[in-house]
């Protein structure tokens, strides 16, 4: 047996065995490691109840956008033009010429 769109050999029913018997050990390792991570909860990644939380006023927002450092930005030049892109250009303009004088002439 072959497959209809690539023409590699279809596995044999080992292999299908083998290959099931793995995706469903991998699944139950999947839900055990999602098991063990929601019975270990970081106190602190816990979000506090909107009533307790302090209300942030417009000037302290302000007041802690500002103390961001910006960040230094390095623009590089490319040496030089790139010459793919010139021949590009060429030619395009060229092929335009020729089709306005063609239709020049033939009107």
């Amino acid at each position: 047996m072959f497959c209809y769109n690539c023409g590699t050999a279809t596995p044999t029913t080992d292999e299908t065995e083998f290959l099931e018997a793995a995706v469903a050990e991998a699944d139950t390792e999947a839900k055990v490691i999602e098991e063990k991570q929601a019975e270990t909860k970081d106190p602190w990644s816990v979000s506090a109840p909107i009533e307790s939380r302090p209300i942030a006023t417009p000037k302290k927002r302000r007041e802690k956008r500002r103390h961001s450092k910006p960040q230094a930005i390095e623009i590089v030049p490319r040496s030089g033009p790139q010459w793919q892109f010139v021949i590009a250009t060429a030619v395009l303009f060229i092929i335009g010429f020729v089709v306005v004088l063609l239709a020049l002439y033939f009107k």
